[in-house]
């Protein structure tokens, strides 16, 4: 029996040809290697350690609603600011490295569509990033809270939270999954989306003159509407909801298109 790494052999034809194979494949980058328990461990450090940090530092009585209050905007504060690094880091090079290395060039002289090679690096990518970055550090943030001797934030708020903050990754993956098809280096497919993560608020102060309405554009009011949600408050705008989301599936179309133009 081959292993998941490994590529079989396909019936399959049309842009998805392939594609069971590829999520193998991707999948196994994760699954059959230590990356997902480094990648739990690093981030439960960075989140939920600075979050319990804080936490100790903090003036509030723990039994009291500002506290809770305190807490949950920490946390998605760390979520918002730290963890888009980690998606962008580990989708940099999900295209570029395979187009350095030959390898892009080797799987598709099988019956392999470009489509399919695209979407199986934003499927697999999405789902363990979502699982490490998003759920698991929810998880660990509920332990955290028991830690202190609070209540636990009511599960399906949270979850409702972390879903909004699993979006707002999602434009960080489509984006430098995007820029990975134009580019042949990590510098510009990473230094592109942290110059936007870094100059978010620069970029709506200035550009709210000009273009009344760009802050309703960037990724950052995803993260404003995840707290709100979590702690059942009034939600600003839902407007970031469909910009956003429009971004992603603009970012996806155009990595379709230049990948398939790609010359190897």
């Amino acid at each position: 029996m081959a292993s998941d790494g490994e590529l079989q052999v396909v019936r399959e034809s049309g842009w998805l040809s392939g594609l069971p194979n590829m999520l193998r494949k991707e999948n196994g980058k994760w699954w059959n290697t230590r990356q997902w328990l480094v990648q739990s461990v690093i981030w439960i450090l960075l989140v939920n350690g600075l979050h319990g940090m804080v936490l100790q530092l903090s003036n509030q009585g723990p039994a009291s609603m500002e506290f809770l209050f305190e807490s949950v905007t920490i946390f998605y504060a760390l979520l918002g600011g730290m963890t888009p690094f980690g998606a962008m880091i580990l989708t940099q090079g999900a295209i570029v490295e395979e187009k350095k290395s030959g390898t892009a060039e080797w799987v598709l002289s099988a019956p392999l569509s470009r489509e399919a090679f695209v979407l199986s690096k934003l499927v697999i990518n999405s789902l363990w990033i979502f699982g490490t970055l998003v759920l698991l550090q929810g998880a660990v943030y509920e332990l955290v809270l028991m830690a202190y001797g609070m209540e636990i934030v009511p599960v399906l708020d949270l979850v409702k939270g972390l879903a909004l903050h699993g979006f707002h990754l999602l434009f960080w993956i489509t984006l430098s999954l995007m820029l990975g098809t134009f580019f042949k280096a990590r510098g510009a497919v990473i230094g592109i989306p942290v110059l936007l993560l870094a100059f978010q608020d620069l970029i709506a102060d200035f550009g709210r003159r000009y273009l009344p309405g760009i802050e309703f554009w960037l990724p950052k009011r995803i993260e404003e509407i995840a707290t709100q949600v979590t702690l059942r408050g009034p939600i600003s705008s839902t407007v970031p909801l469909f910009t956003i989301g429009l971004q992603i599936a603009v970012f996806t179309v155009i990595a379709f298109w230049r990948f398939k133009r790609e010359e190897f």
